[in-house]
């Protein structure tokens, strides 16, 4: 016997079907069939003059908070800086590909079992 979550679940209808059945198809979005009455949200979002609900409305971040699609320029050294020839001293005495934290860590803490 299936409990009463999966029963409501199974009760559930599906997305493509709700679109089908309401004049409005558009408005229609993937948490609407969770509603108690879908049939009669939809009646409400498409109701003239009404106003769309941000797409944010249900996300766990603040609105554009998330950075992941945002392309960052590399960082570079402001131009009085670079001027100096700081970036050339610093290049000189990097490892092999190593950072500077990376050199200061080494000498701390050397790692001895190496081969």
């Amino acid at each position: 016997k299936p409990s009463r979550r999966e029963r409501k679940i199974l009760k559930r209808q599906s997305v493509a079907k709700l679109k089908q059945e309401v004049d409005r198809p558009d408005v229609v979005e993937v948490h609407d069939v969770t509603s108690s009455d879908p049939h009669m949200l939809i009646h409400l979002k498409a109701y003239r003059n009404t106003v769309p609900i941000p797409r944010h409305w249900s996300a766990k971040r603040k609105y554009l908070q998330g950075k992941r699609g945002v392309e960052k320029p590399p960082w570079q050294l402001p131009e009085f800086i670079a001027q100096t020839g700081i970036e050339k001293i610093r290049s000189a005495t990097e490892g092999e590909g190593q950072s500077a934290k990376q050199i200061a860590r080494e000498r701390i803490a050397p790692k001895m079992g190496r081969i």
